[in-house]
């Protein structure tokens, strides 16, 4: 969020959107965001498994369907993230490459935004779930 909240304004308030310093910060972001993917994917795991109301594949309570509905969320989180961090490294080349015209870059660059973007969307539909499985 703060990537997309911050340093994007600010870069695109400047005019710096492009610039190598931008890209560079970008990327120092990425481990990052993939240490708290595998993050919440083990510990979302392990709450479910050890928890008394699971059982395997049944969806007979509000519970079970707020589950079932929050794995698939973060599976859609899983699918854009992975599309964020190819589109980042389509603008990184292109960046490295020394393409500049922005036209090249401008729907690649849109497009990993609106998968940062659908991403926190995602990440807020999960977490207002987990808050209606307490």
């Amino acid at each position: 969020m703060y990537q997309g909240a911050v340093t994007m304004a600010v870069a695109k308030h400047e005019g710096t959107e492009f610039s190598v310093q931008t890209i560079h910060t970008l990327r120092r972001f990425v481990p990052f965001v993939w240490m708290s993917v595998w993050t919440m994917l083990v510990t979302g795991i392990a709450l479910m498994l050890f928890s008394p109301r699971f059982v395997f594949l049944e969806f007979n309570d509000l519970w079970s369907i707020l589950l079932a509905l929050k794995q698939t969320t973060f599976v859609l989180m899983m699918v854009f993230s992975f599309g964020y961090a190819r589109m980042f490294l389509r603008v990184d080349e292109m960046m490295k490459g020394e393409l500049k015209p922005v036209d090249n870059i401008l729907p690649y660059h849109h497009r990993m935004l609106q998968f940062g973007k659908i991403n926190i969307a995602l990440g807020i539909f999960a977490l207002l779930l987990a808050i209606g499985m307490r």
